[in-house]
């Protein structure tokens, strides 16, 4: 199932986590293809080396010959086979957008969220009257990456510390229990807090504080969904202090509490069981 808006159509989409080569074959259906690196990578795309951070995106023009992507070392990276509409490009073109220039993601977890919906629609697992859900989902993909591109504060190589500051990143997101403390990345990276409070904006447009709570929600919704355990558990391991901070910041950036949402996601997964 293809998702189409007037400007863009998301062809095919998938996720990779290994090294070698992978081919998209040429289709005139599709222009463009879209890599989002979730670890540090090297890409070896047409005879021209990438080298992508975590939290990285890079969008490539396709043609009538193959495209080999070979990866040398393990990786995680997803991917999307897009086509643009020459309107669409033009636009980007009036902007003076980029497209070949790596750019850091912007707002990891709602990207992540997209991501889902998107994999969902593409799987078939939605039904046909659902479509517009995609339809809003992929112009909001395509938005969020536009404006990053778009915006000075995301390009990675004006950054100064950028690799250590994308290293520190990418360890938030994967140990979001861990008990982060500012002053000791500081120490770590032998930089002043102000200092490194300015960094960290500028590269990925959010406070290291914020990401923390971010991968921390991000993880207790994994924990709600596929686990039964209790609410108080899942606000330690997710490194919140109290249940009561952990039940607010939730409701904050979900929109409902732990119990609500673990309901709904229990009645979504029943009515997904019976079809």
């Amino acid at each position: 199932m293809m998702i189409k808006t007037k400007e863009i159509t998301l062809v095919d989409c998938g996720q990779e986590v290994k090294n070698g080569t992978k081919e998209i074959s040429p289709d005139e259906r599709q222009n463009f293809l879209l890599i989002m690196s979730g670890t540090r990578a090297m890409f070896n795309i047409r005879d021209k080396q990438y080298n992508m951070q975590p939290f990285t995106f890079l969008l490539l023009p396709l043609d009538d010959e193959p495209l080999i992507i070979d990866v040398p070392r393990n990786a995680s990276y997803r991917y999307m086979q897009l086509y643009l509409t020459e309107n669409y490009l033009r636009i980007l073109a009036e902007r003076k957008v980029n497209l070949m220039e790596i750019h850091t993601l912007p707002q990891p977890i709602t990207v992540e969220e997209i991501w889902k919906l998107l994999m969902h629609f593409i799987q078939n697992e939605f039904s046909i009257c659902s479509s517009e859900i995609g339809e809003h989902a992929l112009q909001l993909l395509m938005y969020l990456l536009m404006e990053c591109v778009n915006n000075p504060i995301y390009r990675a190589a004006e950054v100064p510390h950028y690799e250590k500051l994308a290293a520190v990143r990418h360890n938030i997101y994967t140990n979001p229990g861990k008990h982060w403390r500012i002053q000791e990345i500081c120490n770590e990276l032998e930089i002043s807090r102000p200092y490194f409070h300015k960094l960290y904006l500028e590269a990925f447009g959010t406070t290291c504080t914020q990401d923390v709570i971010a991968s921390r929600i991000a993880y207790s919704r994994k924990l709600l969904t596929e686990t039964d355990e209790v609410i108080s558990n899942i606000s330690k391991k997710c490194g919140f202090e109290t249940d009561v901070y952990f039940m607010r910041q939730f409701k904050r950036h979900v929109g409902m509490t732990p119990s609500a949402y673990r309901k709904v996601c229990k009645e979504n997964q029943k009515k997904e069981q019976k079809k």
